[in-house]
C-alpha cells in the first residue's frame, strides 16, 4: 500500500517521516500529536518548497498513521464538488441500474 505522505527517515532507521505541503494540514497534524503526547521532530524545508516534515518513532507508527488519515480526511475535497452535478450523476446511475434490472427481469 502506497502512502503518499510517509517516507523512511533518511538517517535513522527507527523513525518514519510524515510530510505536508499545506501549512494548515501540518498544524492540524501537529496538534493531534501534541494532544496525544507523541514525541516528534519537526523540520521545514526552508530552501525548497516549504514542505513540513515530522519525524516519528516507529513504535508510534500505527497510532500516528491513524492521525495522518484523520488529518488528510479533514482537508479532503469531495470527488464531485458541484452539488448539482453530483445529484445528476447519482440519478443517472440509478436510472441505468433500474433499466438493467428491468431488462434482466424481463428477459427471463
Amino acid at each position: 500500500m502506497l502512502l503518499v505522505n510517509i517516507n523512511e527517515h533518511p538517517t535513522n532507521q527507527n523513525k518514519k517521516v510524515f510530510f505536508f505541503k499545506e501549512l494548515e494540514q501540518a498544524h492540524y497534524f501537529e496538534n493531534l500529536l501534541r494532544e496525544r503526547k507523541i514525541e516528534f521532530e519537526m523540520q521545514v524545508d526552508e530552501d525548497g518548497d516549504q514542505t513540513i516534515y515530522y519525524g516519528i518513532n516507529k513504535s508510534d507508527f500505527d497510532q500516528v498513521k491513524k492521525l495522518n488519515y484523520l488529518t488528510l480526511g479533514a482537508f479532503r475535497k469531495p470527488f464531485i464538488s458541484d452539488k448539482v452535478l453530483r445529484v445528476f450523476v447519482i440519478l443517472i446511475s440509478i436510472i441505468v441500474l433500474g433499466l438493467s434490472f428491468t431488462g434482466a427481469w424481463l428477459s427471463n
